[in-house]
């Protein structure tokens, strides 16, 4: 047998040892596709992905960790979620290549995109890959490389920019012109090309309609008035005059009453006054602010129909200020055994001959309002009711399924170690929000620093970021401080249980009790009533 040669061996050694200490790189691939859809360069998200599993099928020395895309994400700077993501990842080490198709994939601002490839990337021992472009940053490149990074780099940032203000202006000209940017016309109108441009045209039969709900209310009719008399009328709703391309009821046509909420939208669009450019009043609806076609309804019927609005929503305010005062017990429990609609609450205060005021409350299903086919004949019942049925029937259960004291208490515990959690899981929620927010505050420096934003949108920006960063340290505060009461409330909650089972006097259901018992309750005619308990389930087993 031959020998091998001394030189030999120390050659194969060498190259053995060199394979051995080859540095293996765990990668992850970047995507992101532009707001800008014009952009010819822009390929999906899914070729992008494929262009570095490709590339890294076909380098030995790399591993596939994870993908990452921003879909609709402006490459002007980088408040990105699947971005966050990945550098989070790098920050815990889990990768140490980032592979993108090219740098404008990456980003568009070049300063940014220069900070992360020469001087964050290399710090943390990051290896950066832009596939066409043929930039690696493990190769050591030359000063021409370099340059020609930056060269690109900058070309996308001015692509970007040059491309949103075309589009900002392109908007600003149409709008000028009286073009309608939006994809559906407001009810009452439709939409005409004249002259090449996409124009309001009023609609013959439903901009009468608008003007007949306008006048309505001026003379002092209420919204529920006119949804009667819509519906006498037989006229359709926005969304079924969309569907059936008809105005009044046909034959085969289900007729369903219009929703004060859309009367009430319909009353305070300003696109009925015509020429807003110079109405001068609040403009809702950004894309059609400049829009000059023939009014529907003159201004000064507007502004008066305005303010009757604005005085109703202020009543409704305190109302709902001084309902919210009252614990609600069955919130989110109680539905209708007739529609399966869930229960709404009414709170209503009647003054005695005293001058004593006495608060009522009732639950009763929101169809049974109605006036069309959808109308449910299911009646309200009171709270007091209620809490009389329930009480009858836990304490029927509790005798009929032979249960111990200590199971549903026990049971209690539990639900309160889940909500510990629940309120566990919200509390890193809010802390990584702030952690977001602090690296969103210093990227917004750095942009200020080189030149990209002004001082004063800076300060701007600044200042909402750090009120939205106080406002989640005090929800972490206020979580503190309820998970510090879940055991005294679990234990506060199993007295009240033992009080009702136990048929003491003075016993009433509170929200968190009947929150842990109750998973749903059925409310059909006749006040028949349907609990389906939580517990119940669990021991049958």
């Amino acid at each position: 047998m031959a020998r091998t040669s001394k030189r030999k061996r120390r050659l194969e050694s060498q190259e053995l040892f060199e394979k051995k200490t080859e540095k293996a790189y765990v990668a992850g691939v970047y995507a992101r596709l532009s707001v800008d859809h014009q952009d010819g360069d822009e390929v999906s998200i899914e070729t992008q992905i494929e262009m570095g599993k490709t590339f890294i099928e076909t380098h030995k020395d790399i591993l596939l960790y994870d993908c990452y895309s921003d879909l609709g994400a402006t490459g002007t700077n980088f408040w990105r979620s699947d971005f966050e993501r990945l550098m989070q990842d790098v920050r815990e080490e889990k990768i140490n290549c980032v592979i993108v198709k090219d740098f404008s994939r990456f980003g568009r601002n070049y300063i940014e995109v220069g900070n992360f490839v020469e001087k964050m990337f290399p710090f943390m021992g990051v290896r950066f890959i832009s596939i066409t472009d043929q930039y690696d940053s493990a190769k050591q490149g030359d000063c021409n490389e370099a340059l020609s990074m930056h060269l690109k780099n900058i070309a996308n940032e001015l692509y970007a920019r040059d491309v949103a203000e075309k589009v900002k202006a392109s908007k600003q000209t149409k709008r000028k012109q009286g073009e309608y940017l939006g994809s559906v016309p407001p009810y009452g109108f439709r939409i005409e090309k004249m002259d090449g441009r996409r124009t309001l045209v009023r609609e013959s039969l439903t901009s009468e309609i608008v003007r007949e709900i306008f006048v309505r209310y001026d003379s002092g009719e209420n919204v529920v008035s006119i949804v009667k008399w819509l519906y006498e009328q037989k006229i359709h709703c926005p969304g079924d005059y969309k569907a059936y391309k008809t105005v009044y009821q046909q034959e085969g046509q289900k007729l369903r009453q219009w929703r004060r909420e859309a009367i009430r939208y319909l009353l305070s669009n300003v696109v009925y006054i015509g020429n807003l450019a110079q109405s001068g009043k609040h403009i809702r609806e950004p894309i059609i602010a400049e829009h000059v076609h023939e009014p529907l309804v003159p201004e000064e019927v507007f502004c008066r129909v305005g303010e009757r609005l604005e005085g109703n929503r202020k009543i409704q305010k305190s109302r709902s200020l001084r309902n919210n005062t009252m614990e609600e017990v069955f919130r989110d429990i109680l539905y209708c055994g007739e529609c399966g609609h869930k229960f709404s609450r009414t709170v209503t205060e009647r003054e005695f001959s005293n001058n004593k005021k006495r608060t009522f409350v009732s639950y009763g299903c929101p169809n049974r309002k109605r006036i069309d086919e959808d109308k449910c004949k299911n009646e309200s019942i009171t709270v007091l009711q209620l809490q009389k049925v329930i009480l009858h029937l836990l304490k029927k259960e509790f005798l009929l399924s032979d249960i111990q004291m200590k199971k549903l208490t026990d049971f209690n515990r539990e639900v309160g170690e889940i909500r510990k959690g629940q309120i566990e899981k919200t509390q890193k929620e809010l802390q990584k929000s702030v952690e977001n927010i602090d690296r969103k505050i210093s990227f917004c420096y750095m942009e200020y620093r080189s030149g990209s934003t002004s001082q004063t949108q800076f300060l701007e920006i600044k200042k909402k970021l750090e009120e939205k960063k106080e406002q989640n340290q005090r929800l972490l505060r206020e979580l503190s401080l309820k998970y510090a009461s879940v055991d005294r409330l679990v234990d506060k909650q199993n007295q009240a249980l033992c009080t009702v089972l136990k048929c003491q006097g003075g016993a009433v259901l509170n929200a968190e009790l009947v929150q842990n018992l109750i998973g749903k309750i059925y409310v059909y005619p006749g006040k028949r009533i349907e609990v389906l308990w939580k517990w119940k389930d669990i021991w049958m087993e």
